[in-house]
């Protein structure tokens, strides 16, 4: 069991308070301590363009969690940047020469807080394997695809909703020459039915207001190559929400389907080439 305020009490850690939106550390920075939330939550967040101008929340981490136990092992730079979602209070220690004197000091404490890391390394760790046999079925699937177009693009949807429990899903594409439009290409509800609904969005970005199923759980997925943001998969839930592994799953399977998809459009640009040329 973790005694919180014996660790709280102890100076070999140190109390962090964060604002709403603070950095707590930033993708590269180093940093070799453990941290435990005390209060509210923390996001674990990866940029999403080269610049740095946007990111994507990967997790949430809540009270009492530990993260960044990696730095037991190992001084690399941070892969992930963590921002608090709220006003939020931490416990760090130097996961070196700080835990190594705390546990000399507090025996009994220290073998405490050695457990409760193992317990929580290994909790990441089985969201990890699903995280792992997830993608290992979608590799499958799209290894599996013998033409790239949109009728099996379509079945590679339906499978995906097999695969991580999804009710039905849409997939949308940006309007090639208006900015601010969107075309619904797929309803997985409609199978295999190609659609050319458009919607028109605000600030170039979809919200699920713009497709009226507000009252549904829902996940939205930008499928993008580097910073060219072309296409969008919408995942839907009519009696769950999305947790945090469910959305690495998805995050994870994006990838994927970002650049089997940019493929499908530079076959198509090939063969209307040929077309136009004859």
């Amino acid at each position: 069991m973790l005694h919180i305020q014996f660790l709280k009490d102890s100076w070999y850690f140190k109390e962090t308070h964060l604002e709403i939106n603070e950095v707590l550390f930033d993708e590269w920075d180093l940093d070799n301590n453990i941290y435990i939330i005390l209060t509210w939550e923390v996001s674990v967040e990866k940029y999403t363009t080269s610049k740095k101008d946007e990111s994507k929340m990967l997790a949430t981490l809540w009270k009492n969690e530990i993260f960044w136990e990696a730095a037991l092992n190992s001084d690399k730079p941070k892969q992930v940047k963590m921002v608090a979602k709220r006003k939020t209070v931490l416990l760090s220690i130097n996961a070196t020469k700080g835990l190594d004197n705390f546990s000399k000091k507090n025996p009994e404490e220290g073998l405490n807080l050695l457990k409760y890391i193992i317990h929580i390394s290994n909790m990441r760790l089985l969201k990890s394997n699903e995280l792992i046999t997830a993608n290992f079925k979608v590799t499958q699937e799209i290894l599996n695809i013998e033409e790239i177009n949109n009728k099996n693009i379509f079945k590679l949807i339906d499978k995906l909703e097999e695969i991580i429990n999804i009710d039905y899903s849409l997939y949308l594409e940006k309007n090639a020459v208006l900015e601010n439009y969107l075309v619904i290409k797929y309803d997985s509800r409609e199978k295999w039915k190609m659609k050319d609904e458009i919607i028109e969005v605000t600030d170039k970005k979809l919200h699920l207001l713009e497709l009226k199923l507000q009252d549904t759980f829902h996940n939205i997925q930008p499928l993008t190559i580097w910073d060219d943001e072309l296409w969008y998969l919408v995942y839907f839930r009519k009696y769950s929400n999305f947790n945090d592994n469910d959305i690495k799953v998805l995050t994870s399977i994006s990838t994927w389907f970002s650049w089997l998809i940019k493929e499908k459009r530079m076959l198509e640009e090939e063969r209307n080439k040929a077309y136009m040329e004859n």
